[in-house]
């Protein structure tokens, strides 16, 4: 008793903030979990704030780590599930263990696709608050998929496209997430062979607000898929089903003629459905930005007929096409799609002229891919002058690629990345170095492919000159590289990160100390 009253005497006094933080905690302490609930509510944007709250006490503390807040709050950011995971890896320093852990678990499994589908791997991780057990998760167990129904509802985009060749998932363990998942917006399923025409039926049953869908390469699937998907998804606005050599051109007509709302459609390397088949249908694709046809049965009349009624249209996939194409599709793309940013040509019969025409009506163009357009020649610097806005150029398979065209890209400021893979590049016609530094700025170019192509040590020796912002080289299979031409390019390109250089016999001496100069 002494000693409390000597230190009332000291002169310590109560402030009036401590007095309301107290009558606060007393008040909140009693409060029922529901108006507690409602209360953190309105944190859902400071996932901090909520973090310090769950900090105060242990009823907080519960609250706020428990299951019911998570999924009584929804929380606008969460929209994939790497968000959620951000979150719940926070909220994982607050607590020791029980299921909310288990969450976590299962999302970075979930995401990062672990390696061995069967093993379970425990590590003891220290925390805050002493030491817990993280363990891999196996995507075998369809449990972990059933705990989505937890959170399931905050997921808006989906993508199993690094799972393929991994059995990780089958068609029952979809089937048993995607009811979890109601307002899921956007799925990636690219090469997921285990997809049939069940998981599609299920799919589109649970989560109707579907509107990109993208299924290339699930060469299961058939007509019956589309139909699920048309009458359940009319809201559709990306639908990709490359590769689906089981779809027909009259289920595609059929959904066509229900989802008005398309701005993407892919449809490269379907074998049953000819570009003709969208003909009739180009009425509902006056709003589609994107189409991608490549290794389609088309022909110049036809690629009039479609694009001709698609004023919109921003990127085009024309290549490898039977019969191939030739200058009146150059012609008519560059009268009807002056907004294009993304053109796809390779394997076609276009000039020099066809590709001036381009030029002069595409000046928007972003990317291009001309490989194995062999009948040009010597028109890609004039085409240069024509697209400033033109970063990507590939150029692979040619049969001649004439030095004034190599000179021009790699000495353009405004070419990012260019690829000449398998193909002859002539010789740079003058000796000409850059008079300064300055001048050597200049070019953009920042990765360069140049794999099994045929080009000579002068025009390697005018990259090493020109090309100093170049960040990644690929030398692969170049014939004429010798120790020499290696040092040239070491010393030069001081910003190179990467550089690939398998097979090259001839400089096998001096490329140890060209990687390490040059990383």
């Amino acid at each position: 008793m002494e000693e409390k009253n000597n230190k009332k005497d000291d002169g310590s006094c109560t402030t009036v903030a401590e007095i309301n933080g107290n009558a606060f905690y007393s008040v909140s302490s009693s409060l029922p979990p529901e108006i507690l609930v409602n209360i953190f509510s309105y944190f859902s944007d400071s996932i901090k704030d909520l973090i310090l709250c769950a900090q105060v006490n242990q009823v907080w503390h519960h609250i706020i780590t428990s299951f019911y807040i998570w999924r009584t709050v929804k929380f606008n950011k969460f929209e994939t599930f790497s968000r959620f995971h951000d979150v719940l890896q926070l909220i994982a320093k607050t607590r020791i263990n029980r299921a909310l852990d288990n969450w976590s678990r299962f999302v970075e499994a979930y995401l990062n696709v672990i390696e061995s589908s069967t093993s379970e791997t425990s590590e003891e991780v220290e925390g805050e608050e002493g030491k817990y057990v993280v363990t891999s998760i196996s995507f075998t167990k369809p449990t972990y998929f059933h705990s989505t129904k937890f959170y399931g509802h905050y997921v808006k985009k989906l993508d199993l496209s690094g799972i393929q060749g991994k059995n990780l998932i089958t068609e029952e363990m979809l089937c048993d997430l995607f009811p979890n998942i109601p307002n899921l917006e956007n799925i990636n399923l690219y090469n997921c062979y285990m997809i049939t025409d069940k998981v599609i039926k299920k799919l589109t049953k649970s989560c109707c607000h579907l509107n990109k869908l993208k299924l290339f390469g699930c060469m299961s699937l058939t007509s019956r898929s589309l139909y699920w998907i048309e009458t359940r998804c009319p809201k559709l606005t990306t639908l990709n089903i490359g590769f689906c050599t089981n779809i027909t051109q009259r289920a595609l007509q059929s959904l066509l003629t229900r989802c008005k709302e398309l701005t993407s459609l892919t449809i490269s390397y379907c074998t049953n459905i000819p570009a003709i088949s969208l003909i009739p249908m180009v009425k509902n694709l006056q709003g589609l930005r994107k189409l991608y046809m490549h290794s389609s049965h088309t022909s110049d009349l036809i690629v009039k007929n479609i694009i001709s009624h698609i004023p919109k249209l921003r990127k085009l996939d024309l290549g490898a096409s039977s019969p191939k194409l030739t200058d009146a599709t150059s012609e008519i793309i560059s009268q009807h799609c002056p907004n294009l940013v993304y053109l796809c040509l390779s394997s076609s019969l276009i000039t020099n002229e066809g590709l001036r025409k381009i030029a002069q009506g595409c000046k928007k163009l972003s990317f291009i891919d001309l490989s194995g357009c062999y009948m040009i020649e010597d028109g890609i610097s004039d085409f240069l002058n024509y697209c400033p806005e033109l970063k990507i150029i590939h150029l692979n398979s040619l049969l001649k690629i004439s030095g004034k065209s190599f000179s021009a890209i790699i000495k353009s400021n405004h070419i990012e990345y260019a690829s000449f893979s398998s193909s002859k590049i002539l010789e740079i016609p003058s000796d000409d170095l850059p008079s300064s530094d300055d001048e050597r700025s200049r070019s953009k170019i920042k990765k360069l492919i140049l794999n099994n192509c045929d080009i000579s040590e002068n025009n390697l020796r005018q990259i090493a000159y020109w090309c100093k912002n170049l960040e990644y080289l690929d030398i692969n299979l170049v014939c004429y590289l010798n120790d020499n031409i290696l040092q040239i390019l070491c010393d030069h390109l001081e910003n190179l990160k990467e550089v690939v250089a398998r097979n090259c016999f001839r400089g096998i001496v001096c490329l140890s100390e060209f990687k390490l100069s040059s990383f």
